[in-house]
């Protein structure tokens, strides 16, 4: 039987084939990985649920699939996110339960001498609900465990050399409540996305997320 992976255009690369780059989905159905693209990259970097990231040479694989299988994992450790380094531009967002979300400067993945694996690639003292690596800035929408839901843009997020960053507060808890969605704006399902945005900035509760919208 073909050792296939689908893609994100619902297609499937062969894994014994040799594709320019992979934006894929899950190698496994199973495992939630989120996959960006590797174009325009030296070096596929592979973030873990252990707070790691692996980075393994782009010469040496041709597909997800490969990529994972020489990613050193530990013991119970998984792989979240696979994105290819480009260059190390952009920024990598991640966003946490307690509603606090980062903006790491890629440039603080890369090294003078090859590394295999990064200890401490983000914050781990709240669970990590998002992790995405973008060029330029972009609208995200977040929705808590309240209903509230705010739009706003991630150039409100001063980015950070360190990799730690425990992030800015962007959603205010009340009564107990936390962060569990977020994701790019022009993914939600929202009839008046303007509507979720606050004027005043962030550390805010957020707007009841309407009946017919969708995050």
């Amino acid at each position: 039987m073909e050792d296939q992976t689908k893609n994100s255009t619902g297609m499937h690369d062969n894994a014994n084939q040799q594709p320019d780059n992979f934006r894929a989905g899950t190698p496994e159905p199973q495992n939630a990985i989120k996959i960006a693209d590797d174009l325009n990259s030296n070096e596929v970097l592979v973030f873990t649920s252990f707070c790691n990231v692996c980075k393994i040479p782009k010469r040496e694989i041709y597909n997800i699939r490969q990529a994972l299988e020489k990613a050193e994992f530990e013991a119970g450790e998984r792989p979240i996110y696979v994105t290819g380094d480009k260059n190390y531009s952009g920024f990598l967002i991640v966003a946490f339960e307690n509603g606090k979300i980062g903006k790491i400067a890629m440039s603080s993945y890369s090294t003078e001498y090859q590394r295999k694996k990064l200890k401490n690639a983000f914050n781990s003292e709240s669970k990590l609900i998002f992790i995405e690596r973008i060029d330029k800035d972009i609208d995200l929408v977040t929705e808590s465990s309240i209903k509230k839901v705010v739009l706003f843009n991630t150039s409100l997020i001063n980015p950070v050399e360190s990799r730690t960053t425990k992030g800015v507060q962007v959603m205010k808890q009340k009564d107990g409540s936390h962060m569990i969605k977020v994701k790019r704006a022009d993914q939600a399902r929202l009839t008046d996305p303007e509507y979720y945005r606050k004027s005043e900035g962030l550390n805010v509760v957020g707007y009841y997320l309407k009946k017919e919208d969708e995050i």
